[in-house]
């Protein structure tokens, strides 16, 4: 997002502002369409040599944030860490993960 754009839906949805942290941090985002084209939801990736950290928010209410082991390791593919809740406690917690 643009300075002006995050802004504005900060003001406008509070809790969208942990989000600007997860991009600053590396974090790439992606709306996810339902099959009607509306948009259903919004997901977010991060990829970095050790692991992978993914979030999905369905609701300002119900989100669920994960760690993954890439396909390199020993355990590929292996979920190692999940959390669900509400966007803040989902980026709060994602933020405190080791290496984030």
């Amino acid at each position: 997002m643009k300075g002006g754009v995050a802004a504005s839906a900060v003001r406008a949805y509070p809790e969208l502002a942990g989000l600007t942290d997860l991009r600053a941090a590396g974090w790439s985002f992606r709306a996810v369409a339902d099959d009607e084209g509306e948009i259903g939801g919004l997901v977010g990736w991060r990829d970095t040599a050790t692991c992978m950290d993914v979030l999905w928010i369905f609701d300002q209410d119900e989100c669920r944030a994960a760690r993954i082991m890439p396909a390199a390791t020993a355990a590929p593919g292996e979920l190692v860490w999940s959390r669900t809740g509400d966007l803040a406690t989902c980026v709060a917690a994602l933020l405190g993960l080791p290496g984030a």
